[in-house]
Order: C-alpha cells, then structure tokens, then sequence
C-alpha cells in the first residue's frame, strides 16, 4: 500500500533508512524529479529538483495496518503522513506510472508536463529563465505558449519547465 509523506528537505535517504529499521521490513519510494542545466556566471550548473517539492511515495504491504502507521509517524525527518491514502489508492498508483512513463535515466522528461494546458508554468533554463508562463497549445516538436500576454511559439526539445 503506498503512502504520502511530507519530509524535511534533503533528507529522504536518512528518512527511508529509519523507517525501514522500524517497520522491520524493507520498502519501496518514488520521488519524482526532473534534471535540468541552469547557466550562471558563464558557467553551467546540473540541478535535480524533486517536482513535489518535498513529498513522496513510500509502498510497504504493513502500511495496510494503522499500528505500522502510528510506529513510523514520529519518525526523524518526517514531518507528516497524509490523510486518505487508502481511498486515493488508484489515483496515487496511476501518477506513478504517468511519472515513471514519462523518465529518462530516472529523472521526468518535460513531456511529462506538456499536455497539461491552460496552467501556470515556470522556465528552469534558457532566455526565460524564471519567467511564468501558460500552454496554448501543443504541436508536435513545439509549443503555443502565453508569456506576460505575448503568444510564442517555441520549441519544445531541449525545454525545460516545472508546474507551479
């Protein structure tokens, strides 16, 4: 049974580890991130970023029990456990193979935000670096997009943009 859970920045390696030691079991998570090169000062930067901030996915078939629940909710670098997860089953389950569909060498493609049109972007590299934006439309290679009320028309290989 997955879950969502809420934890303090950078450390999902430390948390995974305590939880695993006291549900005496081992565990599967999901942390979906994209990977994108941001230029600086003539230099370039790789960054990774988690695309839900600091939430993700834990599995383990005692996570059907509340008393494993109530075990690991005052775990170090857990900050909270979310509501509903047994209802949201599906829903949880079909965003990880839309996540997992969408990866590259473990890390989501922009494609994995492409088809979601009408919502607020924001560019992570290039000439419109920070800059919001929304999706018109999408054709084939390249993106009808709306930046401060200018319609664009970019392409779409090597963009790289998050939801917000």
């Amino acid at each position: 049974m997955w879950i969502v859970v809420k934890y303090k920045k950078g450390g999902e390696h430390q948390l995974i580890e305590n939880i695993q030691k006291k549900i005496q079991s081992s565990i599967e998570y999901y942390v979906p991130k994209i990977k994108y090169k941001l230029f600086k000062n003539n230099s370039s930067y790789m960054y990774e970023e988690n695309i839900l901030n600091n939430y993700m996915f834990i599995k383990s078939e005692k996570f059907k029990y509340k008393n494993y629940l109530d075990l690991i909710q005052f775990t170090k670098g857990l900050i909270l456990i979310l509501n509903n997860y047994k209802i949201s089953q599906k829903n949880i389950i079909n965003f990880l193979v839309k996540c997992k569909t969408h990866e590259k060498n473990g890390f989501i493609s922009s494609s994995f935000f492409s088809f979601i049109e009408k919502t607020n972007f924001i560019f992570l590299t290039g000439p419109f670096y920070k800059k919001i934006f929304k999706i018109i439309r999408k054709r084939n290679n390249f993106l009808d997009i709306s930046v401060n009320n200018l319609s664009l028309k970019v392409s779409n290989k090597n963009l790289v943009y998050k939801n917000i």
